[in-house]
């Protein structure tokens, strides 16, 4: 590969690293702008980032947001996949399969990064990653903590959030029995006092399918079990049909409830 000063000027090597030095590697195109202003032109500017773009100095992750590379990985990236998804929506927080795979408890390998956020529902397809982005309601934006991976911040879910985000979107086989997998792992990493507190703050029906799930892993519930409603009924999966009375849940036959 050729070297950095025989691809770029010292001059443009200066722009590059005083757009570093102000806004990081992952930067709007409103970040360079203000960075530059005062020393080119809005016609010089757009020339610049065109040029940065051909020789794959700047890999554009959307419309308007880049990532600068460096020497090693010109033209790839090579940060956490979590930080891309952290910036194209700064607003949301890693959450399912990758949060799981946060904590070490997802050994595959994850093509999709996972990420809750009040704005729409949408995705992103770059370099073969897909970043899934599921729409929550306000009252269930929290629960997360903010970590510091390789010099960006991060919202990241709680692994109790996790564990209710996981009960709330999905209503699949497969899911059900992932978390019980990972619950069964991970219990003795849990805070199940913060886990009924949050449970309280979701619907019922993510309350009796946490209360059926943790009855099969041998957790007290009854705390939990005093939120729950001895009214109406509700699904594990949708394809449940053997009813649980305590929990008023429908779950499948190959569920011992």
């Amino acid at each position: 590969m050729e070297s950095k000063n025989t691809i770029l000027t010292e001059k443009k090597l200066k722009d590059i690293e005083d757009i570093i030095a102000s806004s990081g590697r992952i930067v709007t195109a409103d970040d360079i702008y203000k960075t530059l202003s005062k020393k080119y032109s809005k016609f010089a500017l757009k020339k610049r980032i065109y040029g940065l773009k051909e020789k794959g100095w700047l890999i554009p992750l959307r419309r308007g947001l880049y990532y600068i590379c460096d020497i090693s990985s010109r033209g790839f990236l090579d940060i956490s996949p979590f930080i891309i998804a952290s910036a194209f929506d700064k607003d949301s927080y890693i959450s399912l399969d990758s949060a799981l795979s946060f904590y070490n408890l997802f050994e595959q390998m994850l093509r999709t990064t996972s990420s809750i956020t009040m704005s729409k529902s949408k995705k992103y397809v770059f370099q073969d990653n897909t970043y899934r982005y599921l729409r929550i309601n306000k009252k269930l934006y929290f629960g997360f903590k903010t970590e510091n991976l390789e010099g960006y911040y991060v919202k990241v879910a709680e692994l109790e959030k996790v564990i209710l985000d996981y009960l709330y979107f999905k209503n699949d086989t497969y899911s059900v029995d992932l978390l019980i997998e990972k619950l069964q792992k991970a219990k003795d990493r849990i805070d199940f006092k913060k886990l009924f507190n949050y449970a309280r703050k979701f619907p019922e029906t993510t309350r009796r399918k946490l209360g059926f799930i943790l009855d099969l892993i041998k957790i007290d519930t009854e705390e939990l079990h005093r939120a729950v409603r001895a009214k109406g009924y509700s699904k594990l999966t949708s394809k449940s049909k053997r009813f649980n009375a305590k929990w008023r849940l429908y779950y499948e036959d190959r569920f011992t409830g």
